[in-house]
Order: C-alpha cells, then structure tokens, then sequence
C-alpha cells in the first residue's frame, strides 16, 4: 500500500514505473468521491494511466469523505480481494 496525494498528473505515471520495477500488475486506488477535492483529480489521473492498460488489473475504489467503520472495513477487504486474490 502506497500512499500518494497531489493530481499532478506526473505522479501516476512515476507510479506505473514503480509498479513495472516490482512487477505490480493489481492495482487498487482508494479515492474519495467529491469530484471537487485533490483526490479525484489525482485518481482520474491514475484512471488515464492504468484503466485502459492491459498490463495491469486496476480498480478505483469511492467512498464519501466521511466514512464509517463499516465502510472502512469494506474497503479494506476489496483492496485484500482485488490485490492478492483473496475472496
């Protein structure tokens, strides 16, 4: 898990060179859903580099900005499901 903030677009792309180093091919982005916060532009930025890209397996996961426990704990498990396939 990686921990990323701006929407430099720049960013995605140095993180696809990281993933290609250590031959990342699941990729999960947690993003808030307000498209008018850092995070979205920065997630669309990921969705440019990795959605369309055969090479990897990538998943843009939403919540609001104010999550509950519950949904914490859903996002946890998705991120656990999508990247090292467990079910």
């Amino acid at each position: 898990m990686i921990r990323l903030a701006g929407s430099y677009a720049g960013f995605a792309l140095t993180f696809q060179v990281v993933a290609d180093h250590y031959g990342w091919t699941h990729i999960a982005l947690v993003a808030d859903d307000n498209t008018r916060k850092i995070c979205w532009f920065g997630a669309t930025a990921f969705d440019a580099v990795f959605s369309k890209n055969e090479n990897y397996t990538y998943t843009r996961l939403r919540f609001g900005a104010d999550p509950t426990d519950e949904q914490l704990d859903e996002v946890l498990q998705q991120i656990r499901s999508l990247t090292r396939g467990f079910t």
